[in-house]
């Protein structure tokens, strides 16, 4: 009776401690399972909030095409107010032009699809130094933006395909694809004739400040000229291309006579209407006639006639 009592006593101190360990494994795989679906949340919020700066980024790039094109217009009227003021020699008007000139040339080098496509990207190489791929995504995504310009390519250089090509290999991980890719964007953005015409016009526009300081009018005369042939190439460039070409070349309703002998059927109502306005014409009517005649018929009741005759009499 006493070793039954015993049994009886050490029993639940001998279970107990594995039902403990069973319910601690529990807890701590329910606490695995909340941290692992916050750190998901938390992702996911940070791939949204990455998104939305990069969208906000790109809208401001689109933003910023206008923009360029008033500046521009603002140059080129200062350009023609100095070189009028130049001719008369009016010296303190002409540096107080070119002076806000200057100004106006800095700011359209700053707002090329070039410069601001370069400005992005550095962004994104410092955060691809430090590790953080999701603004670098984000400033990716943004010099997409500032490259993207249906009408007004010849503005921009052709860097689009390459930046989307870094944006997914920021999406996949690959830091070190992504970083070869920005540096060859950073290399075409270098040698953009839209930026390197404004900085050749910006440097004019010192060396015109010089010209006033000597009073050399020949000079600065020769100076806002080039700047004037500058500004008008990068206008031209700036000029939207109109997309109307693409549908009159693939528009063949306009050339209704090659669409119908591409098709068999419909060719014959086309045919027949030409036949009908051709009355005044009278030599394709009997040509026309003439054909279908000696093609079959004629072949085919001369035999049948040859032998009836000899066979009457």
């Amino acid at each position: 009776m006493r070793t039954i009592a015993m049994l009886s006593l050490l029993l639940p101190i001998a279970f107990t401690p594995g039902c403990k360990r069973s319910q601690v494994g529990q807890e701590a795989d329910q606490q695995e399972k909340i941290a692992q679906t916050q750190q998901e949340q938390s992702q996911k919020l940070d791939e949204i909030r990455s998104r939305i700066a990069s969208l906000s980024s790109a809208a401001a790039s689109q933003r910023a095409q206008p923009d360029f094109n008033e500046d521009l217009v603002a140059a080129k009227r200062l350009v023609s107010l100095l070189s009028i003021q130049a001719s008369k020699q009016q010296d303190q008007e002409a540096a107080a032009t070119n002076a806000r000139l200057m100004r106006c040339l800095a700011a359209l080098v700053a707002g090329t699809p070039a410069s601001r496509i370069q400005q992005h990207l550095e962004r994104a190489e410092v955060h691809l130094s430090a590790g953080d791929l999701a603004e670098a995504s984000a400033q990716v995504l943004a010099a997409a933006g500032a490259a993207y310009n249906p009408t007004a390519p010849a503005l921009v250089p052709d860097v689009l395909t390459q930046l989307e090509d870094a944006s997914v290999a920021l999406s996949n991980g690959d830091a070190a694809k992504a970083t070869t890719v920005v540096s060859q964007v950073l290399g075409k953005t270098a040698e953009d004739a839209t930026t390197s015409d404004l900085l050749v016009a910006q440097m004019t526009a010192i060396g015109a400040a010089d010209s006033l300081r000597t009073k050399a009018w020949p000079i600065l005369v020769a100076q806002t000229t080039h700047i004037s042939n500058l500004l008008a190439a990068v206008e031209k460039r700036a000029q939207p291309q109109p997309a109307q070409q693409k549908p009159a070349t693939t528009g063949s309703a306009a050339g209704q006579p090659t669409t119908p002998p591409l098709s068999g059927a419909p060719a014959q109502a086309p045919a027949e209407t030409s036949r009908a306005a051709a009355p005044p014409a009278g030599d394709t009517a009997p040509k026309a006639e003439t054909k279908p005649a000696a093609s079959a018929n004629p072949p085919s009741t001369a035999p049948a006639a040859t032998p009836a005759q000899p066979k009457s009499p």
